[in-house]
């Protein structure tokens, strides 16, 4: 598994924990795929996946709890041409990669909406890794190589 501290680090940013802070983050990642020239196919898994992880975080990971948020993503260039994006925050303990793949319904009726950003993500990417470190979540998304 490629990690990023096998490779350099690009960039970081520190967002909130607000709906509106997401396209920020967005904002800063594309804006760095294009000063990196990243595949299309890069672009797109990394920016698909933080937008879903970072959804998870910021609607499910302070509530309930007096925490001042603290999110920061990093932004890695790895061996190979890879590429990887780490979120960091201080919410509550949420291992995505524990969920289960939903149950593909049997009809139109019977499909649920919601919950299919994990599958995605898995789908996308070539490594979708979670730790926890004393009271932060580490989320490591590694995009599949190039071609």
């Amino acid at each position: 598994m490629a990690t990023p501290e096998a490779g350099t680090l690009v960039s970081t940013i520190d967002v909130g924990a607000r709906i509106d802070d997401i396209t920020d983050a967005t904002g800063w990642l594309g804006t760095l795929a294009d000063e990196q020239g990243w595949p299309d196919a890069t672009r797109f898994a990394l920016e698909l996946s933080l937008e879903e992880a970072l959804t998870n975080v910021v609607s499910y990971g302070f509530a309930g709890t007096d925490r001042q948020p603290r999110i920061r993503i990093e932004c890695w260039r790895l061996p190979e041409g890879r590429v990887a994006v780490r979120l960091i925050d201080n919410g509550v303990p949420f291992d995505p990669t524990s969920i289960a793949e939903p149950v593909v319904p049997d009809s139109i009726e019977d499909a649920k909406i919601g919950g299919h950003g994990v599958q995605l993500m898995r789908h996308f990417l070539e490594t979708l890794d979670y730790n926890r470190e004393g009271e932060e979540n580490r989320l490591t998304l590694v995009a599949k190589p190039a071609g």
